[in-house]
């Protein structure tokens, strides 16, 4: 073996290393962007049930409730109803309030309905996961993308200015 090959040895093993390094670098920055769009979408879809559960309870009646639902989320997504894509949108989450709707009422009344058991609760709000995951999941079918980057928020950068 002559020290030309031995060098070219070693300068693959290098060339290798590197490319090796290079691909691993690019799958850790995707990983990192798929964990920080999923903590992002989990935050946000906590922000806008906690505004919708909490506009839906307290209210006896049905009509009420999904009204006090459909503008708290037409609040937390900053919308008008403007546009049929938002109607739109409103109707495909009316379950998701009603379901909300239908949980809060059996947490409320824990002590006054021994009849809703602990399975009862636990259906309900498994049916609050379903309404929402279906929501999300005709959101993204028909508008091309997920639910909830309509909540995004750009940050604006203002300047450091002295007084």
């Amino acid at each position: 073996m002559s020290l030309t090959t031995y060098l070219d040895g070693l300068e693959q093993a290098a060339h290798a290393a590197s490319t090796a390094e290079e691909v691993y670098r690019r799958e850790i920055a995707q990983r990192v962007r798929a964990l920080e769009q999923e903590r992002a979408f989990a935050f946000r879809r906590l922000n806008l049930m906690r505004t919708v559960t909490a506009a839906v309870t307290g209210h006896e009646e049905e009509a009420e409730a999904l009204q006090a639902g459909n503008v708290a989320f037409m609040r937390e997504l900053e919308w008008t109803g403007a546009t049929e894509a938002q109607r739109q949108a409103l109707e495909q989450f009316q379950p998701v309030v009603l379901a909300a709707w239908t949980l809060s009422r059996v947490t409320e009344g824990e002590g006054d309905k021994a009849a809703d058991t602990a399975a009862d609760k636990a259906a309900k709000m498994a049916a609050l996961q379903r309404a929402l995951t279906v929501f999300e999941q005709w959101f993204a079918a028909s508008r091309n993308g997920p639910f909830l980057s309509v909540m995004e928020r750009e940050v604006v950068e203002l300047p450091l200015v002295e007084i």
